[in-house]
């Protein structure tokens, strides 16, 4: 909804997910692999990944990034 991508773990215990990159995924996620490690490895966001995760949603926290890609993702 926000064409941002989620990184971060789920409610269901010992599901993490980084996806929702859109076109740019297959550059973006090999680069975004060490936050996601850390995540998985503490059970906690990184502070670089931490505005990406599922919570923004239910906060309305939400990403703006409608300008960042020419096709939205």
């Amino acid at each position: 909804p926000d064409r941002s991508p989620i990184i971060g773990k789920t409610p269901v215990k010992g599901l993490y997910v980084n996806c929702g990159w859109g076109t740019g995924g297959f550059k973006a996620t090999p680069g975004s692999a060490n936050v996601f490690a850390h995540t998985i490895a503490r059970d906690e966001p990184h502070p670089i990944n931490a505005p990406f995760t599922l919570d923004r949603f239910r906060t309305g926290r939400l990403i703006d990034e409608a300008a960042a890609a020419a096709v939205a993702h």
